[in-house]
């Protein structure tokens, strides 16, 4: 059996660890970082 997934662009082979035991496949692979939101603002509103 033969499976193939995309884990993103930025990680590197060296990065990635695989453990195969009692019939799991587990695999690690750093986590891309976030994407910062923009500042919240608030405008108050009178009345």
């Amino acid at each position: 059996m033969t499976r193939s997934f995309y884990i993103g662009e930025n990680v590197k082979e060296d990065d990635v660890q695989a453990k195969f035991e009692d019939g799991v496949l587990t695999l690690d692979f750093p986590k891309e970082k976030p994407v910062a939101l923009p500042e919240r603002k608030t405008i108050q509103i009178q009345g």
